[in-house]
């Protein structure tokens, strides 16, 4: 499983979702453990299992307070399989230790482990339920140092160990799936880049981040120069190629705190985070030489493109994210005149 990292918007309300989830399967065990002595009139709860569920149930809503640990969702979830486990086992050492009915309700914490914990904390926790079982049979008078036993303890376990593999291999599935069908919605799919929804989204996100913090950033707005001539000569395969080959600069040419996005048609934005005007300038003339020393294969020829580029920072040229957008398009159109347009330069042959 991947390491552990901040996370973002989506994954804080996946995480918060598994939380309530989880919860409402925490009543669940507890109301089994009621049912089962509710269902024999001569079996009552005993008062160390009846303070057992109390403190359950006290520490469970702990965790799922809002104010306990509030910037550390993701540890708190991975401490209820935990808590769950030794629940679970002093359930068992009150109601028939290793011929319990309500062993099965160690698939609780198996199950949430497989779906939030790393692999080698899911192995751990299935290790410690296997002790958590040998314990409550050895407090039932069973000799736990025996074939025998090791026979029963496999089989007691090895279903459990199954369901783990399988809920993680699930979860990982469906997670990717996820991910993917994100990425689809995100993104633009011919260059891969953010696509204009997304820019946006993340503009006003650093705008207002920024103004916060008292520190600029920086807009760019840069089109594909006589690209409409390139789709009319060579057809519209090459023209995508050209805005494959200008999406490929950008990202290996921008630091990953920098969004380069698909604005449209021939036009591509980027957003600078900590970029003044200057520093923005300077980004952008970079970038349209490193467009320009990238060649194009189309057909036999080999073609050099080049791109207009047109810089804004707030909030020297706007208090409004729009208005940088704005801007920066205006100096592109300028930087497009004082150039001249035209269909990309032949390289060779």
């Amino acid at each position: 499983m991947e390491e552990r990292r901040a996370y973002t918007p989506q994954e804080r309300h996946d995480v918060d979702s598994l939380v309530r989830h989880v919860a409402l399967a925490d009543w669940l065990v507890l109301a089994v453990i009621v049912l089962y002595h509710v269902a024999a009139p001569d079996r009552g709860i005993p008062e160390p299992l009846l303070a057992a569920m109390a403190a359950f149930a006290a520490v469970h809503l702990l965790l799922r307070a809002s104010r306990v640990l509030p910037d550390h969702a993701a540890l708190k979830l991975a401490l209820q399989p935990w808590t769950t486990v030794a629940f679970v086992t002093f359930v068992l050492w009150h109601t028939g230790g290793a011929d319990s009915p309500l062993l099965s309700l160690y698939l609780l914490p198996i199950v949430l482990a497989a779906l939030v914990l790393p692999g080698l904390g899911l192995a751990a926790l299935v290790l410690t339920v296997a002790a958590a079982y040998a314990l409550v049979a050895w407090g039932a008078g069973l000799q736990v140092a025996t074939p025998a036993f090791a026979g029963r303890l496999f089989g007691a376990i090895a279903p459990f160990v199954l369901v783990a593999w399988l809920t993680a291999q699930l979860g990982t599935a469906i997670l990717g799936a996820r991910k993917r069908a994100a990425h689809a919605g995100e993104s633009d799919p011919l260059t891969g880049l953010a696509n204009r929804r997304v820019f946006e989204i993340a503009l006003r996100r650093e705008h207002e981040q920024a103004a916060n913090r008292r520190v600029p950033y920086g807009v760019l707005v840069l089109d594909v120069d006589g690209l409409g001539n390139l789709n009319a000569r060579s057809g519209p395969a090459a023209g995508d190629a050209a805005l494959r080959l200008v999406a490929k600069v950008l990202k290996r040419g921008l630091r990953d705190t920098d969004v380069a996005a698909r604005w449209g048609g021939d036009e591509f934005a980027v957003l600078l985070p900590g970029a003044d005007l200057g520093a923005a300038v300077a980004t952008g003339r970079r970038l349209r030489s490193a467009v320009h020393a990238a060649p194009l294969s189309v057909g036999v020829r080999t073609i050099r493109c080049s791109v207009h580029v047109g810089a804004a920072s707030g909030p020297q040229d706007g208090h409004e994210p729009r208005d940088l957008v704005s801007v920066a398009e205006l100096r592109m159109r300028k930087d497009r005149e004082s150039r001249g347009g035209g269909p990309p330069a032949q390289a060779n042959g």
